[in-house]
């Protein structure tokens, strides 16, 4: 094989120092490049990993500083939150009556429905819930009535002190007599607060 006019064959490899200069230059970057090529993988490889893993960590530490400089800046903004948050469970939890005052909130819901123009079918209590703190009391409401009173008893339920909300409703014609031509049955729910010996 020739090379620029230099039979390869020819070449004596122990007498490089003697071979035309471009040869000598082509060995000598060859050289070179297997050089690097050996320094970057035996030496700089693991030290270009270990760099681009510690970039990669000050990335992450770098936002994790900035969003716990942006919580620190609005601590008091927090607490202040916080606060009002607090204030709002309180009063609800002011609305949940004590279990000895069920038979009133009854009271106070059939007085709500027969306000409203409507009459009582029947009221069923079901199974208490615990949920922590309160206790949810399942009342199954059998109303009759039209569509303008059962409008005005879910309005008045809503503006009760305590906390009453309504579910499942169901509507059809009344056939079982009683005032208005339409039978409601309506789940309400009723909240009680648990006293802290119960709760433990």
């Amino acid at each position: 094989m020739e090379i620029a006019g230099v039979e390869l064959s020819e070449l004596e490899y122990d007498n490089i120092g003697n071979w035309p200069g471009f040869l000598r230059a082509l060995v000598i970057v060859v050289a070179c490049m297997v050089v690097l090529m050996l320094g970057y993988l035996l030496y700089l490889g693991d030290k270009v990993d270990a760099l681009s893993s510690a970039s990669s960590k000050m990335e992450t530490l770098s936002q994790s500083f900035v969003t716990t400089q942006h919580q620190v800046a609005n601590l008091e903004v927090y607490k202040k939150e916080v606060k009002i948050v607090q204030e709002q469970l309180d009063k609800m939890t002011e609305q949940l009556p004590q279990s000895n005052e069920e038979s009133g909130l009854l009271r106070d819901i059939s007085q709500q429905a027969v306000s409203s123009g409507l009459q009582i079918i029947s009221i069923k209590p079901d199974i208490s819930i615990n949920k922590g703190f309160y206790e949810e009391n399942p009342i199954e409401l059998t109303l009759t009535g039209n569509y303008s009173n059962f409008g005005d008893f879910v309005s008045n339920i809503s503006d009760m002190a305590r906390i009453v909300t309504l579910h499942g409703f169901t509507i059809t014609r009344n056939t079982t007599g009683g005032a208005g031509f339409l039978k409601m049955v309506v789940n309400a729910k009723t909240y009680w607060t648990i006293t802290k010996e119960l709760r433990e």
